[in-house]
């Protein structure tokens, strides 16, 4: 049945009155607008803080400052930001992407502000072959890698990050090279975080050292040990008799410094070739085995001396253990 104009203003009129008899909330209305406003700046904001380029046949990633990430995709294994135990901040500066099965290299280019950059891979899985992770600063002809050991050592399996050997002061411009090795490189996606650190202002107490274990494999049988605290004291000498057998020599570095202090060993005043590191855990980083024809006289004096080429590490403390094993191999 039609109605007039006047019926159908009576009922709209009817119809609407009890939302016009409610009052309206200004305040909640104003606050939601306001922050949907916030959101949409801040995407905006996200959208151009990186640029993507192709260079050389690699992925190049030029980021505009070190707060800015490379890519908006945060996950766990690559946080922004995080602490270890010793009160060390990791703050990530970039991330980027390698798949072996597609690519021969990756580049890409990172702002660092002058503080220890250190890369945190993201593996395939725990125990991966990794791939040769490398940098350049522009204008100079070197090439600078990880550090002590030029390779992602137990990077994968432990979850802790690999330090660069510290760039030359006043680099403010890095260019990363990832290389797989055909054959080696586990097969999957690695993603890699660029961190650089700062130690904490007030440095902790070094945690206990670790005791090390009374046998390694059925043969070798604990001698003796010392432990000393860095950044204190950087050397532990052990002496042990000689009794026919061969000695292995274990070093272990607590806190955050296993994988991370190179070391060097002498024994009887001569300084011995063989593992660069001081391992993260008692006997579990393998060990350097002395044969009987190296050892001479009644005693065999064994020194061990931390070394690195990051000042930093001063500042972060730690534990020394040295464990001379006696036996035959």
């Amino acid at each position: 049945m039609p109605i007039d104009q006047r019926e159908l203003r009576d009922l709209l009129d009817e119809r609407s009155s009890p939302a016009l008899d409610r009052p309206i909330p200004w305040h909640s209305l104003r606050a939601r607008t306001r922050g949907a406003r916030r959101r949409r700046l801040s995407a905006v904001a996200a959208a151009v803080t990186f640029a993507v380029a192709v260079v050389a046949g690699g992925t190049v990633v030029s980021l505009r400052g070190p707060d800015q990430p490379t890519t908006a995709n945060v996950t766990e294994k690559l946080p922004s930001r995080y602490e270890e135990s010793d009160g060390t901040v990791y703050r990530r500066l970039a991330t980027a992407t390698f798949d072996p099965a597609r690519q021969a290299s990756v580049l890409f280019e990172v702002k660092v502000s002058g503080k220890p950059v250190a890369i945190l891979p993201d593996c395939p899985s725990p125990k991966a072959a990794p791939p040769q992770v490398s940098a350049h600063v522009p204008g100079l002809d070197k090439t600078f890698t990880l550090s002590p050991a030029p390779f992602l050592m137990n990077a994968c399996e432990r979850g802790k990050a690999v330090d660069l050997q510290p760039f030359p002061a006043g680099t403010r411009t890095v260019t990363f090279t990832v290389n797989g090795s055909p054959g080696r490189t586990a097969p999957g996606e690695w993603r890699f975080g660029v961190y650089e650190w700062t130690p904490p202002s007030t440095m902790k107490t070094a945690s206990p050292p670790a005791e090390p274990p009374a046998k390694i494999g059925k043969e070798l049988n604990l001698a003796a040990k010392a432990t000393t605290t860095w950044p204190g004291s950087r050397e532990v000498t052990v002496t042990v008799p000689n009794k026919g057998l061969g000695l292995a020599v274990a070093t272990y570095c607590g806190d955050g410094l296993g994988d991370r202090l190179s070391r060097k060993v002498w024994v009887n005043g001569r300084l011995i070739k063989g593992g660069i590191d001081c391992s993260a855990s008692p006997g579990g980083g393998g060990f350097l085995y002395l044969g009987e024809r190296l050892l001479s006289g009644k005693t065999t004096t064994i020194r061990v001396r931390l070394e690195t080429s990051i000042t930093e590490y001063l500042r972060r403390p730690g534990t020394l253990t040295v464990a001379v094993y006696a036996g035959d191999m």
